[in-house]
């Protein structure tokens, strides 16, 4: 294969004092901001003295470097910032997203990615860079799924980014996520502080707990629901939307898109809110307006503050499903069908996440194995002697 117009060799020197380390410079081939090919002056730090201790090693590190610029087969990479690749991303991109995730997005890349490396080239991003980000986002308090949520988001754009030509490979891939500690446990009433709660809150909020804990709905589910969707007579109830901050759209998943059925107490609670005149097309809750719920509203004036006044743990709308796994893995329902009623793609999803073990569920297993390590109690055996002597008599 002939050599490239541009054949470089490159050039070495060392830097620093007491930990002296070698340091390659060379031409790269770019494409710049008008489209047209150039080169740029690249500075690289190749390894310390202790790993390259003499110039063969640095020279022979530094070929190694160069020999994918020196091909015949390479393409000169952009010189195009993140921020300017987010700009043409955004509008092409975000819109084949449902919107939830298009706001999770914007916030993540405006919020964290931006200031961090928006005035970065593309071509610049580098394994390293990405690995101190995560690591300093974890330091500065971040919890570790959020942090995840910066990797994969970032990962996303950089993946459309080497799609379309601008890198040839996406540093995020060869990253690690840091050491995830330990996780506090979240939060997931009894069947006593559920009694207390519905008992305490105002409407509408407190059928809507109801439904949650006995459907195992998503909130938006629940607030995306039209009487189309419902059958009382039949007992059964149809997710075919969801809604977030105002926003109509398809349910989370496939398995979302699902049916389920409605207990006595669901039924009745339906009955009760349903008009006289029903119009299918209308929401089940609503405002006066026939607008859409607010969940965020509905838990700061309603939810949060009956929490704080029983002094029982406060909870948002989804930890609500979690008690409807967990009440039904206490009763003795099957993984699958608990998975089924959730809309889970996956049993690991329903087993590692939604199935909580309830205190006094806990309390009777300890029970059931020490009775079977030490078999019936003496006072039980006198009882069975003495019931069978007055059989006898």
């Amino acid at each position: 294969m002939a050599r490239k117009k541009h054949f470089q060799h490159g050039s070495l020197f060392k830097r620093g004092k007491r930990n002296k380390v070698w340091v390659a410079r060379y031409w790269e081939p770019v494409i710049g901001a008008n489209g047209e090919a150039d080169r740029v002056r690249r500075s690289e730090i190749l390894g310390t003295m202790t790993d390259l201790p003499t110039r063969r090693d640095a020279q022979m590190a530094l070929s190694d470097r160069l020999r994918r610029v020196n091909s015949a087969d390479y393409h000169p990479r952009s010189c195009c910032s993140l921020r300017a690749f987010v700009q043409e991303w955004e509008p092409q991109v975000l819109p084949t997203l449902k919107y939830a995730t298009q706001e999770h997005y914007k916030y993540v890349v405006h919020t964290h990615l931006l200031p961090a490396f928006g005035n970065v080239q593309l071509r610049l991003l580098s394994r390293e860079s990405i690995q101190i980000f995560l690591a300093g986002k974890m330091k500065e308090g971040l919890s570790w799924r959020t942090v995840k949520h910066l990797r994969t988001t970032l990962g996303t754009i950089l993946g459309t980014a080497e799609f379309w030509g601008y890198i040839e490979d996406n540093p995020v891939r060869k990253t690690r996520l840091p050491r995830r500690g330990p996780q506090p446990e979240r939060t997931v009433l009894s069947p006593e502080q559920l009694n207390s709660l519905l008992q305490k809150l105002p409407e509408p909020s407190r059928s809507l707990v109801w439904l949650l804990v006995l459907t195992g709905l998503r909130i938006g589910e629940l607030l995306a629901l039209r009487w189309q969707d419902v059958d009382l007579k039949a007992g059964l109830l149809r997710v075919s939307r969801t809604l977030y901050e105002g926003h109509f759209d398809e349910p989370k998943t496939r398995s979302s898109n699902r049916t389920v059925p409605l207990s006595a107490k669901g039924v009745e609670i339906l009955s009760r809110v349903q008009p006289r005149t029903v119009e299918l097309d209308a929401l089940v809750f609503r405002t006066k307006n026939g607008t859409p719920l607010s969940r965020r509203n509905l838990t700061n004036r309603q939810l949060v503050p009956v929490c704080e006044e029983l002094k029982i743990p406060k909870i948002g709308w989804h930890s609500l499903r979690h008690s409807n796994a967990t009440l039904l893995d206490a009763v003795g329902t099957p993984l699958g069908t608990v998975q089924s009623l959730l809309g889970h793609s996956s049993p690991e999803i329903t087993r590692g996440i939604y199935l909580h073990s309830l205190p006094a569920g806990a309390k009777e297993a300890v029970q059931k194995v020490e009775d079977l390590l030490t078999g019936p109690k003496r006072t039980q055996v006198e009882e069975i002697r003495n019931l069978g002597s007055t059989l006898i008599q």
